[in-house]
């Protein structure tokens, strides 16, 4: 799992996540020999460039369908005990 915070007013963008991913692959480079990825069809995921970055990354992307909770199980298992460390935390800016 990777996340990375964003400050306040900026919004995702292809470029930005094709950055994201270039930082994802220096961190895993050399630990796996194959990459299987998983997003969701938002559209910095979808969109033309981070397809050809994850083709030049070479990363095996699994398809990702419409959002439904039976098939969202890290909603319920991974999130979960996450969401309920994080729950009733503030964090200032």
């Amino acid at each position: 799992v990777h996340w990375e915070r964003l400050p306040n007013g900026y919004t995702v963008t292809a470029d930005l996540y094709c950055q994201q991913l270039d930082r994802v692959a220096e961190k895993l480079k050399g630990k796996q020999d194959r990459i299987y990825f998983l997003h969701d069809n938002a559209r910095p995921h979808v969109a033309k460039s981070t397809r050809q970055k994850l083709l030049e990354l070479g990363w095996v992307t699994i398809p990702h369908p419409p959002y439904s909770p039976d098939l969202a199980p890290t909603d319920y298992h991974l999130f979960c005990s996450l969401s309920n460390h994080l729950s009733e935390k503030k964090f200032d800016d």
